[in-house]
């Protein structure tokens, strides 16, 4: 498990909440939900801003600076992305679905996939396997999102669209198995 020191403690609010109902959040906010001092949590913001990571903005009412996700910049994109593979990971679902389904590949796919998932998205799964039932509430309730597994053991049948949603994914255990995978092996 890797430690979390407290920059990223304050970057992980952003990741779990890149849109905070419109209003951004505040510098004391940030410090209640993480437990540390403001005079630490300004510094911390202070040093996501010069990396573009969050943006600071005054509020439209009352004056005082909150802050906001950068979704634009590619870097936080790509850190929101290692996060929820990350929390996935450590939450044991990856073992859970290994276990129960034994499938060839799991794909993370969809707005999980991109870092451009918000608080209530869900995430999504391609598994290349039979379909089986499961009870992923403990899972769902670690993670705080639902969580929509895709089950195909032949994945040239499914739609196109699919398909291609899940392409652009990522693979997180496994190896793809497709028409296209095979027919380069015969040409070999």
């Amino acid at each position: 498990m890797l430690k979390k020191d407290n920059i990223y403690k304050v970057l992980e609010i952003f990741f779990d909440d890149p849109l905070p109902e419109g209003i951004g959040f505040q510098l004391r906010e940030i410090g209640r939900k993480i437990k540390l001092a403001p005079k630490s949590v300004k510094l911390y913001l202070k040093e996501l801003e010069k990396e573009k990571l969050i943006i600071k903005k005054e509020h439209r009412i009352h004056k005082y600076p909150v802050y906001y996700a950068n979704r634009d910049n590619n870097y936080f994109k790509f850190l929101k992305r290692l996060n929820i593979i990350r929390r996935i990971k450590e939450s044991g679902l990856l073992d859970y679905l290994d276990e129960k389904c034994m499938p060839d590949v799991i794909i993370l796919f969809g707005s999980a996939s991109k870092g451009e998932d918000v608080k209530g998205s869900d995430i999504d799964f391609y598994l290349q396997c039979d379909e089986k039932k499961l009870d992923l509430s403990k899972y769902e309730k670690e993670l705080d999102r639902k969580l929509n597994l895709f089950f195909e053991k032949n994945f040239d049948k499914l739609s196109e669209e699919l398909k291609t949603n899940i392409i652009n994914g990522g693979i997180i255990k496994g190896y793809l198995r497709c028409k296209f995978y095979y027919d380069h092996l015969k040409k070999r």
